[in-house]
């Protein structure tokens, strides 16, 4: 396993790995407001301070909680979860790119015993209900105040509230429309289709927040311009 790969390799090459992913850390991990609400929501500076040093050094579990089970996934199921049969794919996990996004899932129902598995199985449903809600809750925030209140100036507290509750309806049945596309997207791998979508978005994004730091003239007008030629030049 090496981090630093050539700069041909066709996946992970090391200028991806070392400019990509930066950009992309500094916009989701400094203004996406799934993250930055946490912060907002501390009691003062010093526990805001205090809870981003803490998920720092909690960010080097994923290696342990995610790498490396796959890998065990791959050796230990090379059939199943390292399938190269298309039609073989397709009957183990309904595509044909790969069936690599069943093999958590796998090691859980195949390794652990009994009792443990539904146990994981709670664990697994309750963290990604977590990181729905907190999804839902920062669009639907955005959503009733930056936009919202742009149209409907004098809108009541209760009249955002129950904007917001449409809106957050509204992007799950969008979300349960969008699991088609995904799964026909090359390799039907959300973690992969994730990285995708955001390497679009987070350049511009990363572009104001570290120029805003490093350069006292970026105001608000020239960070709503900065993403308009961004998009209009990479449209």
């Amino acid at each position: 396993m090496n981090l630093m790969r050539s700069i041909s390799d066709g996946n992970y090459p090391w200028t991806g790995m070392m400019f990509g992913l930066t950009i992309s850390s500094v916009w989701y991990w400094c203004s996406d407001q799934v993250i930055v609400q946490r912060a907002l929501a501390a009691k003062n500076l010093s526990h805001a301070k205090g809870g981003c040093i803490l998920a720092g050094y909690l960010k080097v579990l994923p290696l342990y909680l995610l790498v490396f089970p796959g890998m065990i996934a791959r050796i230990l199921f090379p059939n199943e979860v390292g399938c190269a049969d298309p039609d073989v794919c397709y009957k183990l996990c309904g595509s044909r790119s790969g069936c690599t996004n069943i093999a958590y899932p796998w090691l859980v129902l195949e390794l652990m015993p009994h009792a443990a598995r539904g146990l994981m199985m709670a664990v697994m449903m309750s963290a990604l209900m977590s990181s729905l809600t907190s999804i839902f809750n920062s669009s639907s925030t955005i959503f009733t105040v930056d936009i919202w209140t742009r149209i409907r100036k004098n809108a009541s507290e209760m009249e955002q509230l129950i904007v917001g509750r449409l809106f957050v309806i509204i992007l799950v049945v969008v979300g349960i429309l969008w699991i088609p596309v995904i799964q026909a997207s090359k390799g039907s791998e959300l973690f992969v289709y994730i990285q995708s979508i955001t390497s679009y978005l987070a350049p511009p994004v990363c572009a104001v927040y570290v120029l805003a730091i490093f350069w006292k003239r970026i105001n608000e007008p020239v960070s709503i311009e900065v993403p308009k030629m961004y998009f209009l030049y990479f449209q």
